[in-house]
């Protein structure tokens, strides 16, 4: 594919691709490749386990919000409301 071979691994509705790199085999790269993917989903299971230990949001105390001298978060994001109007 693209001028350079590659090695794909097909299972559980999923495809996994990679190149062979200069020296290694088909094999070697298919090997490096399933481990690749073991090591990531392996790391994401325990990422998940150690989630379930966290406190669940609704058992989180919530500060006032209508309390002046609460500090609120910022937002990174900027929301601005479009005028319909304009628009169309």
């Amino acid at each position: 594919m693209e001028g350079h071979v590659q090695v794909e691994a097909h299972g559980f509705g999923i495809c996994l691709r990679t190149a062979v790199l200069p020296g290694e085999s088909p094999r070697a790269a298919a090997d490096r490749l399933v481990l690749a993917e073991d090591r990531r989903r392996r790391a994401l299971h325990h990422a998940w386990l150690r989630g379930k230990d966290l406190p669940r949001p609704a058992e989180l105390p919530s500060p006032a919000l209508n309390d002046p001298e609460t500090e609120r978060p910022t937002s990174l994001v900027v929301v601005e409301q479009i005028n319909p109007e304009l628009v169309a």
